[in-house]
């Protein structure tokens, strides 16, 4: 039996209605046909039932807290004096607050991703938020960059920290009044069991159905990307002699970052011409992506420049999923690499962009597989990490439940409970693949250097001037015209 209670009066609900939880997402339902459990069939006719709105909604399942959310407002009732006077509810999940509650307005400095999370839900315990269960492995609970969260969610800021952590993190009910707010990396998640794909388990799970949805965008196995612009890996050292007359200096390559430069084996000075506009003097100025450098000098012919400097190459990167190519050659009898091609422009060096390949084949080789279980049994936690095994191997493996629909049906005493999942096993594939900003939005957070935060101030001060033994004396205002030349300097 379920009840379902509407500030603390008990309601009746003579339709199906559906919870649906989306891991990391608010959930809502809407309760239809609703009205005081303690009405009559005559009440149903003669009486409007209308809760306030934001009032709370408490269902409890066999006398157990099974969801509380609020009542964000009513809609559709009929009012026909001659038809049952029923009303609809939209119910939201208190995780909602998350996002349609206060924004928030203060800078996150000098914390680790754990003390910003803390710093977060400190701000907002107010409304029933407290920190769950934090496991961030070591190497990624370092100092963040400076983060201003003015005018941001919650939620936005716990995406943030949840994406350059490379962490998950969803809310739990803790009882009707607290919400807990869980990060964790799936690294550390621990299997809460096997799912077997057997006669024998179906039938203790009362399991209606299992489907799944294989993704076969995975078949091109051959990865080339490239980037116009990239640092190179091997350090350029390149000797140029002064003619006489020339300043400005021409390279091999375009220069990324200069290391170093030699006049006649005499250390020389050197900046950039953005840092030349600031004030800033050198010897030798450059700017990045250009194959010259320039100075103020006119060095004598023959003088020696030995430049030391890192280049800006066009960068390319192949990688290949070897097993797959292998696969496709054996089953067709011919060529079996399906290439896939890519210019990206988010990475900085040729390093960053064999890493980008390499990950692209190791997660994308991996088909995404979503599975479907629809139960007459509540067997798995939203959230939950579980171990797929079957018939066919190419489904067997790790799923986090991503999903779930809980669908209630009441007639008379009578209650049908049934609970649909989906799981996935690419849990983690797009924080690996988004590695590199969200490794470049952790050093640098939304606040760059340079750059200020310009405060609100909603203090006023004001304060009574009693003034001591003053005499106050009245002074007579003449004609008030200035009798001075015309461009005359104002002395006292």
């Amino acid at each position: 039996m379920f009840k379902i209670y509407i500030d603390d009066v008990e309601v009746k609900c003579d339709n199906q209605f559906d919870i649906e939880e989306e891991f990391m997402n608010p959930s809502s339902i809407v309760l239809t046909n609703v009205y005081p459990a303690s009405w009559t069939p005559t009440d149903l006719m003669n009486n409007y039932y209308f809760p306030e709105d934001y009032t709370k909604c408490k269902i409890y399942k066999d006398d157990v807290l099974y969801f509380v959310g609020i009542v964000k407002n009513s809609a559709d009732m009929e009012l026909n004096p001659l038809k049952p006077h029923y009303c609809s509810l939209q119910i939201l999940d208190p995780s909602t607050l998350l996002s349609e509650g206060t924004t928030l307005d203060y800078v996150i400095a000098n914390k680790t991703v754990t003390e910003a999370i803390n710093q977060v839900i400190n701000s907002i315990s107010d409304y029933g938020f407290v920190a769950g269960n934090i496991q961030i492995p070591e190497q990624y609970d370092t100092l963040i960059g400076a983060y201003s969260t003015l005018d941001k969610a919650p939620f936005d800021v716990f995406q943030y920290l949840s994406q350059i952590s490379l962490t998950r993190w969803g809310t739990r009910m803790i009882d009707e009044d607290t919400t807990a707010i869980d990060f964790f990396s799936p690294e550390l998640l621990e299997s809460q069991g096997t799912i077997e794909l057997t006669k024998e388990y179906c039938g203790q799970n009362h399991i209606e159905s299992i489907t799944y949805d294989y993704s076969t965008d995975d078949y091109r196995n051959k990865q080339i990307i490239t980037s116009d612009e990239v640092f190179g890996n091997v350090e350029q050292t390149q000797t140029i002699l002064s003619n006489g007359y020339d300043t400005s200096f021409t390279t091999e390559q375009k220069i990324g970052k200069i290391n170093s430069i030699k006049v006649n084996d005499s250390e020389a000075t050197f900046a950039t011409s953005n840092e030349k506009d600031l004030g800033i003097t050198a010897d030798f100025y450059y700017k990045v992506s250009e194959n010259t450098f320039d100075s103020d000098n006119v060095y004598s012919a023959g003088t020696e420049i030995e430049i030391s400097y890192t280049p800006i190459v066009q960068g390319r990167e192949v990688s290949y999923n070897t097993p797959e190519i292998n696969r496709i050659n054996t089953n067709l009898g011919r060529n079996g690499t399906i290439s896939q091609y890519e210019n990206r422009t988010d990475v900085t060096s040729s390093n960053e962009l064999q890493l980008v390949g390499q990950s692209y084949i190791k997660f994308k080789g991996i088909p995404e597989i979503t599975l479907t279980i629809t139960s007459r049994n509540d067997f798995l936690t939203l959230g939950g990490k579980y171990t797929f095994n079957g018939h066919l191997s190419q489904l067997n493996g790790d799923y986090l439940v991503k999903t779930k629909k809980t669908s209630v049906t009441q007639s008379a005493e009578y209650n049908w409970f049934v609970y649909e999942y989906e799981l996935t096993n690419s849990f983690d594939v797009e924080n690996e693949l988004n590695y590199f900003d969200n490794q470049r939005s952790k050093a640098n957070g939304n606040i760059s250097q340079g750059e200020y935060i310009a405060r609100n101030v909603d203090i006023e001060n004001t304060a009574l001037i009693i003034f001591d033994n003053a005499e106050l004396i009245e002074v007579e205002m003449g004609d008030n015209i200035l009798n001075a030349p015309l461009n005359a300097p104002f002395t006292q």
